[in-house]
């Protein structure tokens, strides 16, 4: 019997180990230059090389977990089926209320981006003017900071789909209007597609972006901890700036 629970108490214990052995990120392809698959199909971009480098800092091994898209995400984190989140998730207040953001990334964001096809209609200066016609629409990810900064226009008609790249699709075939993107995005998508035509209209000052940051479960205070140390580190060895050249990405915070 002592032998049993021996054996049952070793197994338990190396489970165990191997477990905390293990960071667990969930993240969303088809989000380049941050998280796309290459030709063979493997996960490449700033967020992929990053999320290693993070997870060599905290002695764990690294584990992608492609969650489909925002809401799948989130979902992930609150039940805890992923450690953290690292996919170009702006930093906002409402977010940080809900979940612990670490700053790893980008700038602060006071206007924002739409996308147009070809040519940009007269008379827009703020978000409002895309509902001038009842006919628009706009294409936005679902659960985006961009949705939730589009929904505080109740005048305006707008699409969810799953990727910008699905929005870019949408105004091309002249079924949106307009597509709302992470000001990140702009270089590839121009020139991946010459056709399109930006317009940056200005955020409420509540909507402001601090930045990109890695998502943490507020009930595993001692992983943020370990997290905001390995990242402030990454920053404040240049692997952060290393990166961000690699992938052609504008400079973030120093």
């Amino acid at each position: 019997m002592k032998k049993y629970l021996f054996t049952l108490l070793l197994s338990v214990q190396l489970f165990g180990s191997s477990k905390t052995e293990l960071l667990i990120v969930g993240t969303t392809s088809g989000y380049a230059p941050y998280v796309s698959l290459d030709a063979k199909g493997n996960y490449e971009g700033f967020d992929v090389d990053f999320a290693s480098e993070l997870a060599k800092k905290l002695n764990r091994k690294l584990v992608l977990k492609d969650c489909g898209s925002m809401p799948s995400l989130m979902l992930a984190l609150q039940q805890k089926k992923v450690d953290v989140l690292i996919w170009a998730i702006s930093i906002t207040d409402e977010r940080s209320k809900k979940m612990d953001m670490v700053y790893y990334q980008g700038q602060k964001v006071t206007e924002m981006p739409f996308l147009f096809w070809k040519k940009i209609p007269e008379g827009i200066s703020v978000m409002g003017d895309l509902g001038k016609e009842s006919k628009w629409t706009v294409s936005v990810e679902a659960g985006s900071f961009q949705e939730n900064v589009l929904k505080q226009w109740p005048q305006v008609s707008l699409k969810q789909v799953d990727k910008i790249t699905d929005a870019v699709m949408e105004i091309r075939f002249g079924k949106s209007i307009a597509a709302m993107a992470d000001p990140s995005l702009i270089s590839e998508l121009t020139a991946a597609y010459p056709e399109i035509k930006v317009l940056n209209l200005p955020l409420k000052p509540k909507d402001y972006s601090l930045g990109n940051g890695i998502c943490i479960n507020k009930a595993t205070p001692e992983l943020t901890i370990q997290v905001q140390k390995a990242t402030e580190e990454l920053i404040r060895e240049g692997k952060v700036a290393e990166l961000e050249k690699k992938w052609n990405l504008t400079p973030g915070e120093s």
